[in-house]
């Protein structure tokens, strides 16, 4: 039987969305390396978030792309888990909730931004019609905006170094295609955005990325009798 401040850990370790979200992400690396490559084509074309699977039912399926994408990287699946240690950083900041629905917002949001300029580029012939179901899938907006609220309001402040340090030696990458308007590196760049707009909101104390507690202080003061 565990001790009570071992187990007291592990219930804060488990119940921790950003334990989850690694861990899921960390399983995904033997599970496509594991299953026969057809079979990991047909995972990554049903998951991905291109304009075919973001149609309304029957003709897609968006809430499932959108949500199951997250979790299915393109290519280095080992290194995601790595860079996905920064969802810790935001749920320290956040809170579990808060920290979820933000970068679930994030990854909708930064999906629909781009998908649109796919739709706008094709109806203007700047794009075939194929890239309509060009593939486009991985977690990589969720990090993105991840590592910019740890980079910015991590704890304790030296974290901070590391997080940003992480995302210097991912940035070449990520945002390489910005100028020539790839849906990828287009996409990574508003989740940066959203991510620096979070922790600069988060720094003012503004609704609803403040937390409560903090908020919540003043007041029970307030409530002490006076002598």
């Amino acid at each position: 039987m565990l001790p009570r401040p071992d187990a007291r850990r592990l219930l804060l370790l488990l119940r921790n969305p950003a334990f989850w979200y690694v861990g899921a992400l960390t399983a995904m690396w033997p599970v496509l390396r594991l299953l026969p490559p057809e079979r990991v084509r047909a995972l990554r074309a049903w998951t991905s978030t291109d304009l075919d699977n973001l149609r309304p039912w029957p003709d897609g399926h968006p809430v499932g792309s959108l949500a199951v994408s997250a979790f299915v990287p393109q290519d280095t699946v080992w290194i995601w888990p790595v860079f996905a240690l920064s969802v810790f950083a935001v749920v320290g900041v956040l809170g579990g909730r808060r920290a979820v629905a933000v970068l679930a917002l994030v990854h909708v949001a930064a999906t629909a931004l781009t998908e649109g300029l796919v739709w706008w580029r094709i109806e203007h012939g700047a794009l075939p019609p194929e890239a309509a179901h060009a593939l486009d899938t991985g977690p990589s907006y969720v990090v993105v905006a991840a590592l910019a609220v740890a980079a910015c309001r991590a704890r304790p402040v030296w974290s901070r170094a590391v997080w940003l340090v992480m995302f210097a030696v991912a940035a070449p990458t990520l945002l390489g295609g910005v100028v020539d308007g790839e849906v990828a590196a287009v996409g990574h760049l508003v989740s940066l955005f959203a991510g620096l707009a979070v922790a600069a909101a988060h720094r003012l104390g503004l609704p609803p990325v403040a937390r409560r507690a903090a908020a919540a202080a003043p007041r029970q003061a307030e409530r002490v009798p006076s002598r």
